[in-house]
């Protein structure tokens, strides 16, 4: 299920919006302030930000920033009234995907997030082919056998392709809603490691993973 994380002061345009997209089977979390948006952020990365530049407390463009400093993945797509084009410079320095402005059509909404979407269905490198809609592996078209947690692992690894993941976020997404004291986080990975022909994992010791692949 794609996770959107709405952040918007108008409650009437936020409340269409978010029926909107639960048609569509989304996960909306709605929040109308920088403050809220930055509890949510830090509780765990969303699929999808739709975030209002004119917000009370923190302003949208500070939240598209504090979004890119902690993932990079997400799509972020910008809601404004605005015409200033400082601002529109500013978000996509930040990080922003794409921006939307009021008022605007239903339909405009649902094909700008599904274009969105549909850039990163799958990423290949070398032989490999991993397809994030279901979290299955191929090599040269051969689906590579992986159990529950390996997906996951190879999930959020290849959506931070390049990028060092802290542990602690590696755990708290692989081991969702799991209470234990200690994470077999370090197995997991070495049994990862045996999927492919060479070692792509890279350890950042005492700070996390690295899932290296040349440009």
């Amino acid at each position: 299920m794609i996770s959107v994380l709405l952040v918007e002061d108008d409650l009437q345009l936020a409340k269409i919006v978010k029926k909107i997209l639960e048609s569509k089977d989304y996960e909306v979390v709605l929040v109308e302030d920088g403050l809220k948006a930055v509890d949510e952020i830090k509780s765990k990365p969303f699929d999808l930000y739709l975030i209002d530049i004119n917000i009370p407390n923190i302003s949208g463009l500070e939240i598209v920033k504090y979004v890119r400093e902690l993932y990079s993945d997400g799509f972020i797509v910008m809601i404004t009234a605005s015409v200033d084009e400082y601002y529109f410079e500013k978000a996509y320095e930040y990080g922003c995907d794409d921006y939307i402005k009021k008022p605007f059509h239903a339909t405009e909404l649902e094909v700008r997030i599904q274009r969105l979407l549909e850039k990163q269905k799958s990423f290949s490198f070398n032989d490999y082919e991993f397809r994030f809609e279901d979290d299955e592996l191929f090599k040269n078209g051969e689906r590579v056998p992986l159990r529950k947690k390996e997906k996951r692992l190879l999930h959020i690894l290849l959506k931070n392709v390049n990028r060092t993941v802290y542990n602690q976020r590696i755990i708290d997404y692989v081991w969702e809603g799991e209470k234990k004291t200690n994470y077999p986080l370090r197995q997991l990975v070495n049994e990862l490691r045996k999927k492919f022909d060479k070692d792509y994992i890279k350890t950042v010791v005492g700070i996390g993973y690295r899932f290296e692949v040349e440009d």
